[in-house]
């Protein structure tokens, strides 16, 4: 679903390209972290990258994108859903079980393999929404 490129680029378009650009360079971001050891930064970058992913694709459908965490996390069940894939339909819980990974692994009770299998579904989940908004045709590695 890409927007048609005009002359003067409506103000939806470009919400809903900041939005995307934003998840993915803030996905990059979170990639980078995690390969250096910083769970916990990667953690805050994941959280920004899927909610501004989730605020861009529930503007796309009319659906309410402000704060309201609760509201995003609805909006992508019902999204993925309709659509059939568990990836955007458990977005938010593929963050929690990054979450609890990373706080496993912190306390040294789990591996920190684990936690790249957290991120694998998670960055799965924000290249899946991403690829509903408009912008280059490929997610950021």
């Amino acid at each position: 679903m890409t927007l048609p490129r005009t002359a003067a680029v409506s103000p939806l378009a470009d919400q809903l390209t900041r939005h995307r650009s934003r998840a993915l360079r803030l996905l990059a971001a979170a990639h980078d972290a995690m390969r250096r050891g910083r769970w916990n930064e990667a953690e805050d970058l994941l959280w920004g990258s899927l909610v501004s992913a989730a605020r861009g694709v529930a503007l796309w459908h009319g659906a309410p994108a402000d704060n309201d965490t609760a509201a995003l996390r609805a909006f992508l069940h019902r999204l993925g859903q309709q659509e059939r894939d568990r990836h955007i339909r458990d977005a938010f819980d593929h963050l929690a079980a990054f979450a609890d990974a990373a706080e496993k692994v912190r306390e040294r009770r789990s591996r920190v393999d684990y936690l790249f299998l957290a991120m694998d579904d998670l960055a799965e989940s924000i290249e899946r929404l991403t690829a509903h908004l408009p912008g280059d045709a490929a997610p950021l590695a």
